[in-house]
């Protein structure tokens, strides 16, 4: 069995250094934000149901603490539902992977790793991404909304962070400095899966 578990907050680019990482060991790829809606489907959990049915103004606008615990709620509720999906050999990635949450499931530190991206550049990186401006074109304050967001990503990213090193995992912090395929490398390079 070989498992690679990258988790981190949105923006940081998980998805393609995951992507890079799978290519070179030669594992399926299981992409958390691609089964959400499946789970939800299912039956989901009480806040995967909340964020689903509540409009994206609504949910901005609730205090920047209420929606960071509903996005950790959410990776609670769904974590039992991913772990059911995986096949034996697999690099697994997303922001519902809680680091509290793969120690309980016996994840070695050589097995996971975090990335987060820092302020500055999960802000340029959103804003340019067309569809996070039509996400929000139709809200009466835009600009507002898109600054609560950010402020909501970069404590989830504080947060999932700071909990990763205090349980002895490896967190990267993206700066745009890097490119995603020297950061596949840093974690190809310290993170050696299990095998078995």
């Amino acid at each position: 069995m070989t498992r690679v578990w990258i988790g981190g907050s949105p923006c940081a680019g998980k998805s393609t250094v995951a992507g890079l990482v799978a290519e070179a060991l030669g594992l399926p790829l299981y992409s958390c934000d691609d089964a959400f809606d499946r789970h939800v489907a299912e039956g989901g959990g009480p806040t995967m149901r909340k964020v689903t049915t509540m409009p994206v103004g609504d949910r901005l606008s609730q205090p920047i603490e209420v929606q960071v615990a509903d996005v950790l709620r959410l990776g609670v509720e769904e974590f039992p539902m991913i772990v059911r999906d995986l096949p034996a050999s697999v690099v697994v990635e997303g922001a519902a992977l809680l680091p509290s949450l793969l120690a309980a499931a016996g994840v070695t530190h050589a097995e996971a790793v975090w990335i987060v991206p820092t302020d500055a550049f999960q802000r340029r990186h959103y804003g340019d991404r067309p569809w996070a401006h039509e996400l929000l074109a139709g809200l009466p304050a835009p600009d507002e909304a898109f600054d609560r967001w950010m402020r909501r990503d970069a404590t989830f990213a504080t947060r999932i962070a700071a909990s990763a090193r205090d349980l002895g995992y490896h967190v990267i912090t993206i700066d745009g400095t890097t490119s995603p395929a020297e950061t596949a490398a840093e974690v190809l390079r310290r993170h050696s899966p299990t095998r078995q």
